[in-house]
């Protein structure tokens, strides 16, 4: 018997949990069980939206008393249910001692998403509302972190900032929005996921009220490195009771190891910090060459934001700090842009947008407001957005790949097209689109001394490269994590070629003792 909370979203987490079983143990027979938190209960009417009557008390509080798990716990303890099945995040931080978490799914994307009325928007937009954008939102640690990065992200700058409350399942938070109570609303990334990609027919109903939902919004995926998630979003946890051997066994083979260990990492972070009501995010996600580490919020009046990296692998020293060069120093970039005139403008809601640069997108076009526009950093982003256009989200500089994870909230999206330079690299999921050109306008600089290089760029090390060919036997290169790597690794293979967050890092991981 797998318990869990009556919501839609977590009847698909008990769901998903029951077809993994399934699949890994033919012939077991499974049952549910749902019922409805006491923090979920009772309602009031606030307008035509009914609300919690707790919709002001923080996440922290709640979560602390137990509230969205504590049910699901006497079931346990009563061996009413044998599983219970939670957002790991909703979880008090003490370890209980009469049951535990036993096992996870892979972890689905931490981020949060914001979502905003298109309607509130035009409102605004056309000055109503006393110019206050208000995002419906409940956690100080959104709060917190969402203050600083609406300052830069948004196309416009609206005249203040609010954040109203609002609690209540997925469905109901959306209808709290589009019945005008803000502007936005912040939603786990993970919940509209599994809402909108739910594949049992039971829950089909309740993906196409969402989707109708999000038709009427236009939606922004929020960086980690702005807006670190709470510990554990997007990872379900299994909990069970500590006396129940079968069941560790019985769920080994659909636990993720990987998932489980950084979830608790990140839960043991926060937990030294303070308590559940700390406002600070703590998200690791492992890259294959390392742990990235994103932490973001407020903790004893002092703004926090960092991300760090664990590596895998220690890397090989210079011999002294003269030795290590960064192509982001004046003067390392050998190029100017020349812009070209593609035949027609790819400004259509089919065609999804990944802007290598900002001045990859030409000046005259004006994407469509249902058409996706995903950065692969976050400096391409801020410039767009200073230019008046809205970005949908980015890959902050850790490859291009989050992008294929937000076509489900474009559902006329058929292809993607990157604007680059004409020689830049074909990232194969997408046709590249040359808006400019790379002319050279100076020598490169004389780098033959150095032994640790970092390259912005692909173009940049194969012009370096071809002025100076003694680099390929250079001790090491480092570079981001994305097409940039392909680039040189491809040229060069993959023993000396390590990826890093920045040069910042590059440098600051090879000096530091």
């Amino acid at each position: 018997m797998i318990g869990a909370r009556g919501s839609a979203l977590s009847r698909i987490q008990a769901v998903l949990v029951g077809e993994a079983l399934a699949q890994a143990h033919a012939g077991l027979r499974i049952r549910y069980a749902f019922s409805a938190a006491p923090a979920d209960l009772p309602y009031a009417e606030a307008g035509d939206v009914p609300l919690p009557l707790h919709a002001a008390a923080p996440i922290g509080t709640i979560n602390r008393g137990g509230g969205f798990a504590v049910h699901l716990h006497d079931q346990l303890d009563a061996a009413r249910i044998d599983l219970a099945v939670h957002s790991w995040k909703d979880l008090p931080l003490p370890a209980r001692t009469t049951t535990t978490i036993a096992a996870t799914l892979p972890r689905a994307d931490a981020r949060d998403v914001l979502v905003f009325s298109r309607a509130s928007l035009e409102r605004l937009l056309a000055g109503e509302d006393d110019g206050t954008l208000r995002v419906l939102c409940c956690s100080e640690r959104r709060r917190s972190n969402l203050r600083p990065f609406l300052a830069w992200a948004l196309p416009f700058r609206p005249r203040a900032l609010a954040f109203p409350p609002v609690r209540g399942d997925i469905e109901r938070r959306l209808s709290a929005l589009l019945a005008g109570r803000g502007h936005a609303v912040v939603i786990a990334k993970a919940a509209l996921d599994r809402l909108l990609c739910a594949p049992a027919p039971q829950f089909a109903a309740t993906s196409a009220r969402v989707r109708a939902a999000l038709a009427q919004c236009r939606i922004m995926v929020v960086p980690l490195t702005a807006n670190a998630a709470a510990p554990g979003q997007g990872a379900l946890a299994i909990e069970i009771r500590r006396d129940r051997t079968d069941l560790r066994t019985l769920l080994e083979p659909i636990n993720d190891a990987t998932s489980f260990r950084l979830v608790s990492e990140e839960r043991a972070g926060l937990a030294a910090l303070g308590d559940d009501d700390t406002p600070v995010g703590i998200t690791a996600l492992d890259l294959g060459f390392g742990v990235v580490e994103f932490r973001g919020g407020e903790h004893h009046g002092q703004r926090i934001d960092r991300v760090g990296l664990r590596r895998h692998e220690p890397l090989p020293r210079p011999r002294d700090a003269g030795a290590v060069w960064c192509g982001d120093l004046p003067g390392a970039d050998p190029f100017r842009r020349v812009p070209l005139q593609p035949s027609a403008p790819a400004t259509d809601p089919a065609t999804g947008l990944l802007v290598a640069r900002a001045e990859a997108l030409p000046a005259h076009w004006v994407p469509h407001e249902r058409q996706c526009l995903w950065t692969p950093g976050l400096a391409t982003w801020r410039r767009l957005a200073a230019r008046g256009i809205w970005v949908n989200g980015s890959d902050e500089s850790l490859g291009e790949t989050a992008a294929d994870d937000v076509r489900h909230f474009f559902p006329g999206l058929t292809r993607w097209v990157k604007l680059s330079h004409d020689a830049g690299f074909d990232p194969g999921r997408a046709a590249l689109l040359p808006t400019y050109r790379l002319e050279r306008v100076r020598t490169p600089l004389a780098i033959h001394d150095h032994t640790h290089f970092f390259w912005t760029s692909g173009s940049q090390f194969l012009e370096y490269l071809r002025a100076m060919p003694g680099l390929e036997h250079a001790a090491l290169h480092g570079c981001g994590p994305g097409n940039t790597l392909r680039v040189i690794r491809a040229t060069l293979g993959a023993a000396r070629v390590r990826p890093f967050l920045s040069a910042t890092q590059f440098r600051a991981e090879l000096l530091t003792a």
